[in-house]
């Protein structure tokens, strides 16, 4: 329980500052009105086994003490407020008076932001594994021995079980339609390389499959604007396939965010989903070791004179 309570303190260290400026942000913040000069869309790999990438969109919103100073506010948004908001539009937005660069949408708060924060953090599976095999097995180890034994077991199936499902290729459907390749991202190994003072502080494996994620620009049929779609694909598999090249792909009508390469493989998810097989048994084992030895040296301690 010690430990449980240690980890929380020093994860409340990070979190209390964050949520205090926020939510005085949401109270004293200055308002101001602001012209949207542009939106910027960026994507990211996430770096995982078998895929995975997350956007973070953009306004770019002239404010007048930044204006001054030559400068722009940039302003993140979730996907409803990037899709109605267009260049020229004036938009309210809320800023510290002392650092006008760091604003945000009038009507975005500290709940909303909190809210899509717990949505990303529970939305990794390995780490919720990881979270609820401590908390059983601290929990069994203030039990018994035997109900460690089994909880560690549990805890390892189910790992073994969610974390490694069948994963099927996804297919191309829909209408064909033609797209400019507006980005290339290579992911070879996982998990992400990490450097600290020089050195590389994480120790990723190549994959079996490298694979790149693909970012589209297309005009879906009937639209006057460009959307951005993104997909995943083997590495290799998609022929020509270079920054500013015209391809073919294919989306649904109601999804053009969802469009596909129609030249391309995507054997990914399914040869690469046993990458981190071995350190999910390693994990779960001393998880299990480290259980049995605090109920044992608990049990020493109780039998002491």
């Amino acid at each position: 329980m010690r430990i449980l309570l240690k980890l929380l303190f020093y994860v409340s260290l990070l979190v209390v500052p964050l949520l205090a400026a926020s939510l005085w942000l949401d109270t004293h913040g200055e308002t101001v009105t602001g012209t949207v000069t542009g939106r910027r869309e960026e994507i990211h790999a996430q770096n995982e086994p078998t895929g995975g990438w997350y956007s973070q969109r953009f306004l770019l919103v002239d404010i007048p003490r930044l204006a001054a100073a030559g400068l722009q506010a940039s302003v993140q948004v979730d996907s409803a407020a990037y899709a109605a908001i267009h260049d020229g539009e004036r938009v309210r937005v809320r800023y510290p008076s002392c650092c006008p660069i760091f604003a945000r949408l009038e009507g975005r708060t500290t709940r909303q932001v909190a809210w899509e924060a717990a949505r990303v953090f529970a939305s990794d599976p390995v780490l919720d594994w990881v979270l609820v095999g401590v908390v059983a097995l601290v929990i069994a180890a203030r039990i018994a021995m035997p109900i460690v034994v089994v909880t560690g077991v549990a805890w390892l199936a189910t790992g073994l079980l969610f974390l490694f499902p069948a994963r099927p290729p996804r297919i191309p459907r829909g209408v064909d339609a033609l797209a400019r390749v507006a980005g290339i991202i290579t992911v070879s190994e996982s998990p992400r390389r990490t450097q600290h003072r020089s050195r590389s502080s994480s120790h990723p494996e190549r994959l079996t499959v490298p694979y790149q994620v693909v970012q589209l620009r297309l005009v879906p049929a009937g639209a006057a604007d460009s959307v951005l779609a993104v997909d995943e694909v083997d590495a290799g598999s998609a022929p020509s396939l270079a920054p500013g090249a015209v391809v073919k792909v294919r989306y649904q009508p109601a999804a053009p965010r969802q469009a596909m390469l129609v030249e391309a493989t995507r054997t990914l998810r399914q040869r690469n989903r046993f990458h981190f097989l071995f350190l999910v048994i390693g994990a779960g084992a001393i998880g299990i070791a480290a259980a049995l030895a605090w109920r044992l040296r608990g049990r020493r301690a109780r039998a002491a004179p």
